[in-house]
């Protein structure tokens, strides 16, 4: 299936919209009529039919068996299994002998498991066999279950075929000449044969016409997952990617030496330099975040992936600030106003709301910083973006679009605790199809991220080098940070 580009989406009122949802009237199915949730349990005893003899004899078992329920239900549109249990007992009673003297009844015997005396007390008799085990049942479902549930696939291609034929012999659809002769050639062709690439999308989509005529049967969905994910354990599996164990403390060694540089150039250079105090001061918080992330080697976790957003925010903010400082008269001083501002404005709250007696937020010291160096009765507090473009317009207005596009959206993401992040950081994955493949809570932390090292190094390289641009730093010192190669510790 062709993946869209981004460009093939239509973008309105700040979402892009994928083509197909952009085309008129187009929309997913609703879970009960998926194949996935909806249809596949409804022919999971076709799917078992073709497994338990293979493809080539389960078509042709199972041409017999749909032709002779036809043959006894005519007035039957649809093979869903919900639909045959609804039938008169003594027509369901013949269509079972028929599968049973077609040497069935063990291919379908597995659904007892929840087709109990009970709920189905004809099926139940009939299929029941007592050498399968509820574990052997139980397997076998879910065996099939994991083979059909991509509606794609070509063994869930075959149920649906199976589903369409018996659907044309009730009459209800009518076809094209060229549409007869690929279900006529579906069966006896292989999936490796060229013609399958016409016929499995053109079974496919018939058989999606079969919705036009059919009712969901909620209570039928409904229970047959109730049993199956009950009458099975989860399988759970984690994602872990190598742990980082490269070594950089020479990088941050040197790393260490540049801003010592750099801070005894300020301090002896241009101690009252606004401008230098606010690039190095962006660039020591950088420079601290990763450290910490270093000290206490969170490289492969949900911390690393803020502190590499934190980089690309304070090296874009910075290119920014110098790029703009001619437009935008004492820019260095309104960018520490505006964020002193915020302070002030948490501080207001909290004093009129109060905070925890051990809250991380101080109100004394806070308090003194809101103050420094200006009454905060002269403080504005303004909630919008610093010069009123966010961080992506800056991004684009300094050049660096893509480093944004391609980093800093995925990294929020964690900063946010939106799904996305969530779902990869915070939960397993079940293997379990009976399950619906549904998410667990990592609660061991057994998810491992990627590490964010390399891309750490090369955002700081960035700042790095941009600082030099500016103040000049010693060419060896520069040289041993910026072209510093991460190598793995040898054995």
């Amino acid at each position: 299936m062709r993946r869209s580009k981004l460009s093939d989406h239509t973008f309105q009122k700040g979402k892009f919209i994928t083509p197909i949802n952009a085309i008129p009237l187009m929309h997913e199915l609703e879970d009960e009529k998926s194949w996935t949730y909806g249809r596949m349990p409804e022919y999971l005893w076709i799917g078992l039919i073709l497994k338990y003899y293979g493809r080539d004899e389960g078509l042709r078992k199972s041409y017999g068996i749909i032709s002779a329920l036809h043959k006894l239900a005519p007035g039957l549109y649809t093979a869903r299994l919900s639909q045959i249990l609804k039938l008169d007992a003594d027509i369901q009673k013949r269509f079972y002998d028929y599968i049973i003297c077609s040497g069935a009844k063990e291919a379908l015997a597995p659904l007892t498991v929840f087709l109990t005396a009970s709920k189905a007390p004809i099926f139940a008799k009939c299929f029941y066999c007592p050498d399968q085990s509820v574990e052997d049942r139980c397997e076998a479902i879910i065996q099939t279950m994991r083979e059909i549930m991509d509606h794609q696939s070509n063994e869930a291609t075959d149920i649906r075929f199976v589903a369409l034929y018996f659907n044309q012999l009730s009459g209800e659809v009518h076809l094209l000449r060229e549409q007869v002769d690929l279900l006529v050639a579906y069966p006896s062709s292989k999936h490796t044969d060229e013609i399958m690439c016409m016929a499995r999308p053109t079974v496919r989509s018939l058989e999606m016409m079969i919705l036009t005529f059919e009712e969901v049967d909620s209570a039928y969905l409904k229970e047959f997952w109730r049993c199956v994910s009950e009458m099975t354990d989860c399988s759970i599996f984690a994602i872990r990617f190598s742990e980082e164990k490269r070594n950089i403390t020479a990088y941050m060694e040197k790393l260490h030496e540049v801003f010592v540089y750099l801070s005894e150039l300020f301090l002896t250079a241009a101690p009252l330099n606004e401008k230098m105090s606010v690039l190095l001061g962006i660039a020591t918080y950088s420079y601290k975040r990763l450290k910490e992330i270093y000290e206490h080697q969170l490289f492969n976790s949900i911390s690393g992936r803020s502190c590499v957003r934190v980089l690309i925010e304070d090296y874009i903010m910075m290119k920014y600030l110098v790029k703009n400082e001619s437009f935008h008269e004492n820019i260095w001083r309104d960018y520490q106003l505006y964020g002193m501002g915020l302070y002030k404005l948490v501080l207001a709250r909290h004093r009129e709301n109060g905070a925890l007696e051990e809250s991380h937020f101080d109100e004394k010291y806070i308090e003194a910083l809101v103050n420094e160096f200006k009454g905060e009765e002269f403080i504005d507090m303004d909630t919008k973006y610093f010069d009123k473009q966010n961080i992506r317009l800056k991004a684009e207005d300094v050049g660096e679009k893509n480093l944004y596009g391609l980093y800093y959206d995925y990294d929020s993401s964690f900063e946010h605790g939106l799904w996305g992040a969530i779902r990869e950081s915070s939960l397993l994955k079940c293997n379990n199809p009976a399950h619906k493949y549904h998410c667990v809570p990592d609660v061991e932390d057994e998810t491992r991220l990627k590490t964010v090292l390399p891309d750490c190094i090369m955002i700081m390289n960035k700042t790095i080098s941009f600082l030099d641009e500016i103040y000049g730093i010693p060419e060896q010192l520069l040289n041993e940070v910026i072209n510093f190669e991460i190598k793995p510790i040898a054995g």
